[in-house]
């Protein structure tokens, strides 16, 4: 066998081994799941979040049993308060981690600005429209203020 025939058997062999490789790798499957809960007037943020928490866990645990090829998956959870979505949490694990703890809080971030931009005060809902209004103390000036001493001030 010639060297030339011998390279380009190699190059051959070479080139289906990493499109093997390749493959397999490629058979790992990712998955991103957009959840959505209605707020309830009632509730407290507290409670919008442990519910929040337990669908999460629950869906990703569906997802792992109903696909086996699932190697990761992310599930973010958006509260719904008067048509205005606001992301609360988003869960992202990996299988293999998932079977060896399936905490959720450790594979959660959680959005703090939620609370707020549901409108949750003092653990319940206000009144998109209501709530008391903050006052902002502004120090008196430590001399009195004079039109005339403003470079800008003009007396025509």
């Amino acid at each position: 066998m010639s060297l030339p025939r011998r390279l380009f058997s190699t190059f051959i062999l070479v080139a289906v081994i990493f499109v093997a490789t390749s493959r397999s790798a490629a058979l790992a499957e990712t998955k991103e799941r957009y959840l959505t809960l209605d707020v309830d007037s009632s509730q407290s943020f507290t409670n919008l979040v442990q519910q929040a928490e337990d669908l999460a866990k629950e869906s990703i645990a569906r997802e792992f049993q109903e696909n086996p090829k699932l190697t990761e998956i992310t599930i973010i959870i958006t509260a719904d308060r008067a048509r205005q979505l606001v992301p609360v949490l988003r869960s992202r694990v990996s299988r293999r981690n998932w079977q060896q703890n399936s905490s959720i809080e450790q594979w959660t971030r959680y959005f703090a600005d939620a609370k707020l931009l549901l409108g949750f005060r003092d653990g319940n809902l206000s009144s998109p429209n209501g709530g008391s209004s903050q006052v902002i103390n502004v120090p008196r000036p430590s001399r009195p203020a004079s039109r005339e001493n403003d470079p800008g001030y003009r007396d025509d």
